[in-house]
């Protein structure tokens, strides 16, 4: 079964056995204001996620079977949204 390594600026953020829940580990670095568009255009943000083989050949530090690119839109997709709750000292 595949294993795959969420990444962010080079380094390891997140996991999963599979590519949805390994997205989902890009909540751990949602930008203050929620653009993901103009985080995931930052050079060094880089996001990518590694495809190992298993979760043995990760923790045997083999090589990924494959890098995936990750755009903002996947980011988008994959997190679940969230219900703010109306502040009600302010008119809506």
């Amino acid at each position: 079964m595949a294993f795959f390594e969420a990444l962010w600026r080079g380094e390891g953020i997140g996991d999963g056995g599979d590519l949805q829940e390994a997205l989902m580990a890009y909540s751990a670095v949602q930008p203050e204001d929620g653009d993901w568009n103009a985080a995931c255009a930052s050079g060094a943000a880089n996001p990518c996620i590694l495809r190992y083989r298993s979760f043995e050949a990760y923790l045997d530090n083999a090589d990924e079977l494959e890098t995936i690119p990750v755009t903002a839109a996947m980011i988008i997709a994959s997190l679940p949204l969230t219900a703010v709750e109306p502040n009600p000292d302010q008119p809506a």
